[in-house]
């Protein structure tokens, strides 16, 4: 049970971080987002030994990145509709399926 909470943990922070770095240089930044979130999420199986603890560091990401892609109560939005936030909501996820269904 520990170790499935500090996996959501871990994909929340990732997702946190992603989000902020992904739209800050213009390509470099979304190269890194990406780089770490499919990193961090093959970490987090490789170092709990287990591939189904990829799942909940994946939907904590998710929680995140997709939260911030939707309009809060003030209208603000992190992920915007551009070409950068499409593709890095698009990239994104499939990096979570490709990375999540790799073997340990």
């Amino acid at each position: 049970m520990v170790r499935f909470l500090l996996a959501i943990a871990a994909g929340v922070v990732l997702g946190f971080s992603t989000l902020v770095i992904h739209n800050a240089w213009a390509p470099i930044g979304l190269i890194f987002a990406l780089l770490e979130t499919a990193v961090g999420i093959y970490l987090v199986g490789s170092i709990s030994g287990s591939r189904w603890l990829k799942l909940p560091a994946a939907i904590g990401w998710l929680a995140i990145v997709l939260r911030a892609g939707t309009h809060g109560v003030s209208f603000e939005i992190l992920v915007m509709g551009n070409t950068t936030g499409n593709f890095f909501l698009l990239a994104g996820i499939s990096l979570l399926v490709i990375v999540g269904l790799k073997r340990v």
